[in-house]
């Protein structure tokens, strides 16, 4: 069985070699969808009986381990070094990335923020970062 669950959070980038807007410091309203893979628990009198696992459980994990850190914050690239001095002097919630902080970056960033912290009959399927409405990145922990 496969369920999933949805967060909204709001976060700034900036993407120093675009060529377009991108290269400007800017936010985005974000959804953050986690999928979630698992066998239906039915063990009797269980309150997860007929669950893959309760929902609460898997937005407890995404917003601690996603929103908590990012919402009203920003993802700054490691080699974008003008940006993130500014950026960590003005802010305290700052994820510093490895690569540029893409919808691409992102969701690769929330799957293994959200991966560890899953029941261990519970597979992370895929983590879907939407940067905008009409443009997102699907991430399935597969490099």
């Amino acid at each position: 069985m496969i369920i999933t669950r949805k967060i909204e959070l709001d976060y700034g980038h900036t993407l120093p070699n675009s060529f377009s807007f991108c290269n400007q410091l800017h936010g985005h309203r974000g959804i953050v969808e986690a999928t979630v893979e698992g066998s239906i628990i039915d063990r009797k009198g269980d309150a997860e009986e007929g669950m893959v696992m309760d929902f609460k459980f898997l937005n407890d994990i995404m917003m601690t381990h996603i929103h908590d850190i990012l919402d009203h914050g920003f993802a700054v690239w490691k080699d974008d070094h003008e940006d993130l001095e500014f950026i960590c002097k003005r802010n305290k919630r700052v994820v510093i990335t490895n690569e540029p902080p893409t919808a691409e970056c992102l969701a690769k960033w929330a799957f293994n923020q959200i991966k560890p912290h899953l029941p261990e009959n519970v597979t992370l399927n895929n983590l879907r970062w939407y940067e905008t409405p009409n443009n997102w990145a699907d991430y399935t922990g597969n490099d």
